[in-house]
């Protein structure tokens, strides 16, 4: 079975830097990965604001994402991940294309928990 893996993105390119922050993100990009994992670009989707911080989750989870790369989540949307069965993984400040093999070579570890807080500079509108 195929992966689906959403990445936040300051852009809508593979070559694009992955976002500081999930719901500060310019775009959200969908990469699918086959069994031989090889992967290609399924969408990109601009981020032109959301009502709450379960639309993006809701949006991901819709567009059959399996796993998500972040650079940084709040509580919610961490939650809200949890709660739909979409897999986390702590990205790194780079390229989605570096991302993604850096997941698919295993470097990439689960991401344990929220990583933006209240008192975080990109501070997420809860």
């Amino acid at each position: 079975m195929n992966k689906v893996i959403g990445i936040p993105s300051d852009g809508p390119e593979l070559s694009d830097n992955i976002s500081e922050h999930f719901g500060h993100a310019k775009y959200f990009v969908g990469i699918e990965i086959d069994m031989n994992n090889n992967y290609i670009k399924l969408f990109s989707l601009r981020n032109d604001g959301h009502a709450s911080c379960m639309e993006p989750v809701m949006n991901m989870k819709n567009r059959k994402v399996t796993d998500m790369i972040i650079g940084g989540i709040g509580g919610r949307p961490y939650m809200g991940f949890l709660q739909v069965g979409i897999n986390l993984y702590q990205g790194i400040y780079g390229t989605l294309k570096d991302n993604v093999e850096c997941l698919l070579g295993g470097k990439l570890k689960p991401l344990a928990g929220a990583s933006c807080g209240d008192n975080s500079p990109h501070q997420h509108n809860q």
